[in-house]
């Protein structure tokens, strides 16, 4: 099970990001984020090398509300996982492809700009992007990414790397 420091650790570079777009680190409190303005960082390390983030509002480190977006070269995927909260999506620019649901009973939908996928919490889902792509994720935290394989968590590969 993972502790809530280790959670922290691996959310240290998004959660900078969060002073960055809303000094308040608020959910509550009002914010405006022009798209031209934003700062992106190196993603979590939850998540595969490769993606940037940038929290528009809230805290994923903490329990509430948070408002982040994920941006993502060509070719990168992000194997079948879950979280224990929900998981509203919308695709800001490019190209999003989700495998979602039990890996049996799975389904595959092609998403665009403009397009928004609602995930319920524990939903096992997995994604990718041909050409690159920039969604904004809704959610609550604290977030948290578990892998349906261990295998596929990059955690694991870097804590491995470290012995």
């Amino acid at each position: 099970m993972k502790t809530t420091l280790a959670l922290l650790l691996a959310l240290a570079p998004a959660l900078a990001f969060a002073q960055e777009a809303q000094p308040a680190g608020d959910a509550a409190a009002h914010a405006m984020v022009k798209a031209s303005e934003i700062k992106w960082g190196d993603g979590p390390a939850a998540l595969p090398k490769g993606v940037q983030a940038a929290v528009l509002s809230g805290d994923p480190g903490k329990a509430g509300p948070f408002v982040i977006r994920l941006k993502a070269p060509a070719g990168f995927k992000i194997p079948r996982h879950w979280h224990p909260s929900f998981e509203q999506v919308t695709v800001i620019e490019g190209d999003f492809s989700l495998s979602m649901g039990d890996a049996g009973k799975s389904h595959d939908v092609d998403f665009g700009p403009g397009d928004y996928v609602n995930l319920p919490a524990k939903m096992q889902h997995g994604g990718s992007t041909k050409g690159g792509m920039v969604v904004q994720v809704n959610s609550t935290g604290p977030f948290e990414v578990n892998y349906v394989d261990p295998k596929d968590d990059p955690r694991n590969a870097a804590t491995a790397a470290a012995k």
